[in-house]
Parts: structure tokens; sequence; C-alpha cells
């Protein structure tokens, strides 16, 4: 997620880029966290105790978890920002419209990645499976593109590969596992 701390955000990406990590991916379709109401019907809370060991103790002050420090105001001059601060490659996360696919493009990313955020933080979006042939179309072989949301098995990870994506990503299915047997 970006937060409006640009200093924090760049001391960030300079620490994980110099641990070796190979591409940066931008999160780009929560400006704010979306109303979960089956978390708030259940009660659900992140506990006090569990906190975010990257922002150091004055952003844990400021946000209480990730979503909380969202930036509202991430535009696409903010690209231009990012690639100034590091030579990874730049992957840009939620795009599910071909105009912001080509809009991803021309300001030089390396890849897109059709995400919905599992459908969590917006009411009726469409599922990513729908949008992604468009997507491929848009970028017409110029970057990369990925793909998660609704993948529950191999077959759907055979779609979407068959429908261009270059990689598949899975959450749910390893949230599952982890909360079954840790």
């Amino acid at each position: 997620y970006v937060t409006p701390e640009r200093p924090f955000m760049k001391r960030l990406i300079q620490h994980v880029e110099s641990l070796g990590y190979k591409a940066l991916v931008i999160t780009i379709d929560v400006p704010v966290t979306g109303n979960r109401r089956a978390m708030s019907r259940h009660g659900f809370h992140v506990p006090p105790h569990i906190t975010v060991s990257n922002f150091g103790e004055e952003l844990k002050r400021k946000y209480r978890f990730p979503a909380d420090a969202t930036d509202p105001a991430l535009s696409w001059r903010d690209i231009a920002w990012f690639q100034s601060v590091t030579s990874m490659p730049i992957v840009l996360k939620g795009v599910m419209t071909s105009e912001d696919a080509e809009l991803a493009v021309q300001h030089g990313v390396q890849a897109v990645w059709v995400s919905n955020h599992g459908g969590r933080q917006l009411d009726s979006v469409p599922a990513t499976i729908e949008v992604l042939p468009e997507i491929v179309r848009a970028v017409r072989g110029r970057v990369e593109v990925y793909m998660d949301g609704g993948i529950r098995q191999g077959t759907d990870v055979m779609k979407a590969l068959a429908l261009g994506a270059r990689a598949v990503f899975v959450g749910r299915p390893a949230l599952c596992g982890l909360a079954h047997s840790g």
C-alpha cells in the first residue's frame, strides 16, 4: 500500500531493494478501505498486539493498520516519483479496465496486475477473469499481465493463463491452509 508519507515510502523502497527484492508492486485500487460488512458482523478486529513492523514508531502511532495509511490522492503523477526512487520494475496492482492498462503502459510500468482485491473493497466489481481478456488486448504484449481473484483450483489458473495472464496469484487458498494448520 502507498502511504502519503513519501520520505517513509522512499526509505522502505530503498530498503527492500537493498535486500534483493526484484519488483515493486503498487496497489492502486484501494484509495480508502472498503466497508467489510462480514468482518464487522462477525466482530473481527486486529488484536492490539499485532502491529506493522515496517512502519516504525511514528507511523505506528499515526496509522493502526497498513490499509489505514493508504494515500487517497495517489495519481498517475506518482508513478514518475516511484520510478525516481527505485530501479526495480514497477507492477501496478488493481488494474481493472483497458483504459487504465493503457495509461499504465504510457507511464512506463513493467507489468499490470488484474485484481479486484478479492471483491472485498468495492461492491459490484467485476470478476478479474471477466476483464482479463480486455486488459491483455489493451497492453498488446508491451507489459506483462498478472491476475488474482477467484482462483480456487488448478483449472482456474489454467483459464487465466489461456486468456493471456503471464502469472496467476492466489491468496485465499493459502490463507485457508494457514487458518487450518498454521
